[in-house]
């Protein structure tokens, strides 16, 4: 499975300790858990507008611990172009779920942009 940004943001924010097992299950099932490099940058950027610099880094060290980072190369650029022009959505998300297209991935997430790839919510 590919975790897409919203899966981390829950997780890392999430008070409620149902929230976090429930995530952590999606996790534990995945045989292999992927993430784009993008959702690092997301992830980073969102912590440092809330937080600081050390826990950005120490959340971007955590994913990257524990899935295997996809970086974004010429075939994923051209894919996530293509479909940023035809679905008009934001160029972080046609990234990822062209990430998700290249690798035949469900994608973990509950971003409603995401309908080009099979969705495993959360």
């Amino acid at each position: 499975m590919l975790f897409e940004t919203r899966y981390f943001w829950a997780i890392f924010t999430a008070r409620d300790k149902h929230v976090v097992s429930a995530l952590r299950g999606i996790f534990d099932r995945a045989r292999t858990a992927y993430v784009s490099s993008v959702s690092i940058y997301e992830v980073y950027n969102l912590t440092l507008a809330e937080e600081d610099d050390s826990v950005a880094r120490m959340r971007a060290s955590t994913i990257g611990k524990e899935f295997a980072v996809v970086d974004v190369g010429a075939e994923i650029a051209e894919e996530g172009a293509r479909i940023h022009h035809r679905l008009r959505i934001p160029m972080a998300d046609s990234l990822i779920m062209a990430t998700a297209k290249q690798l035949r991935l469900p994608c973990v997430t509950d971003d409603p942009h995401f309908t080009e790839v099979k969705r495993v919510w959360i």
